[in-house]
């Protein structure tokens, strides 16, 4: 039996505690008054972690995205290069010249020395 009636006063104590928080009893208490500034530091610490876990997440799509954006631009950069390579082979260039008369150098390059007198070079 007691422990029914203690039941029922925790439970009084329960909608009693519940309806001065809706009835706003709870703010004309002398605990209230002595606990607001805690309160307000409390609400402010919250806030501040809010925008902070925000601004953070924001950070990171935004990492994210300019990591996407770097590895297209590196597999951009390897098929470029593949292609120039591909064209700048000499069998390719001596095909696509074929048409314009051009043709493939098969002795080796010349070097052309000329000999200057140091007195007539200098003015």
């Amino acid at each position: 039996m007691e422990e029914q009636e203690e039941k029922k006063e925790k439970k009084k104590k329960g909608k009693k505690g519940f309806m001065s928080v809706l009835g706003g009893k709870f703010l004309v208490r002398e605990s209230f008054a002595k606990q607001f500034p805690f309160m307000v530091y409390v609400t402010l610490l919250l806030m501040a972690i809010i925008t902070n876990t925000y601004i953070a997440e924001e950070r990171i799509r935004e990492l994210s995205k300019t990591t996407k954006q770097l590895n297209d631009l590196q597999v951009e950069y390897v098929q470029v290069k593949s292609a120039i390579m591909e064209a700048s082979k000499q069998s390719v260039l001596s095909r696509k010249l074929s048409g314009t008369g051009l043709k493939e150098a098969t002795e080796p390059v010349k070097r052309i020395e000329v000999e200057t007198n140091d007195k007539e070079a200098k003015p």
